[in-house]
């Protein structure tokens, strides 16, 4: 049998909530309205795969009703709650030139405001879209900022990221016509369903570990930090780039957790990545 060598990935597809901060967005919008048990018990089974996230999508919003300043607010915790490690590592992947993205079964707003702050341009961030009710609060003031934070949910876009298996279809949107292996990191059953569309998925356990995710994954983080991703998706090549920068430092970091018991991996893939970063601490080791 040929021996499997650890390659590198180009396209790199995070999930949002749990992932790159650790709140599930939907969840912190039901404590502002003091309905957090009910909705967070449906986003623990959605995530947990034991319901289609399209039997609770439309329930929770419902519930919460949210203002276009509450989802603002949103932004702020998905910020204020950020990943370990998350900017250094997204830095370290832009220097080596891979493409981000960001999918999210969250609210577009604070997703895509969250993911502009951490770099990632608007065109590589999916997240379900909102309609807002324009004659809500003092509607006939609809042009002035404080007036349009107080207008309330009305609807969602009803697409692919509002229901368990629709994460495939984003992945194959936004990869189209770029060259390149993708690579998916996530901790959930949504994030799941996108293995059969890329080639490496990295469960992340970080934030909550789903026992359906560790048993689906490839590879699977179980440190708080997010570090152990940027070898894995970059490969000894990218470290390479990295020798003498300022992005060593957390190279050097992620390398260190994926060797320890913080990182599983199938067998044959942890063979490939021990050979490939064995050496790692001797940088003129890596070829």
């Amino acid at each position: 049998m040929q021996e499997r060598r650890w390659t590198s990935y180009d396209l790199i597809f995070f999930d949002c909530d749990s992932t790159l901060s650790t709140i599930e967005g939907i969840d912190e919008l039901a404590k502002l309205k003091g309905k957090e048990w009910r909705v967070g018990l449906l986003t623990q089974k959605a995530m947990d795969g034991e319901l289609d996230l399209e039997q609770v999508y439309g329930k929770r919003l419902q519930a919460i009703r949210p203002t276009r300043g509450q989802l603002k607010a949103i932004e702020e915790r998905y910020w204020q709650t950020i990943v370990e490690d998350v900017p250094a590592v997204l830095a370290a992947l832009r220097y080596i030139q891979r493409e981000i993205f960001i999918i999210s079964g969250g609210l577009a707003e604070p997703v895509k405001g969250f993911g502009q702050r951490l770099g990632v341009p608007a065109s590589n961030i999916r997240a379900v879209e909102v309609e807002y009710n324009q004659l809500s609060g003092d509607w006939w003031r609809f042009y002035e900022p404080n007036t349009q934070h107080t207008q309330t949910y009305l609807d969602f876009d009803d697409g692919p990221l509002t229901i368990t298996a629709g994460k495939p279809d984003i992945i194959r949107e936004l990869s189209a016509g770029k060259s390149g292996r993708r690579l998916m990191i996530g901790d959930g059953s949504s994030d799941l369903a996108t293995r059969d569309v890329v080639d490496l998925f990295v469960g992340f356990g970080g934030v909550v570990a789903r026992q359906n995710v560790i048993d689906g994954s490839d590879v699977f983080i179980h440190t708080a930090s997010i570090a152990p991703l940027l070898p894995i998706a970059a490969g000894k090549r990218g470290y390479k780039r990295v020798i003498g920068t300022p992005h060593q430092a957390i190279f050097d970091k992620g390398i260190a957790l994926a060797h320890g018991d913080g990182v599983s991996m199938r067998t044959d893939l942890r063979q490939a990545f021990t050979e490939a970063f064995t050496h790692y601490d001797d940088s003129s080791q890596i070829v």
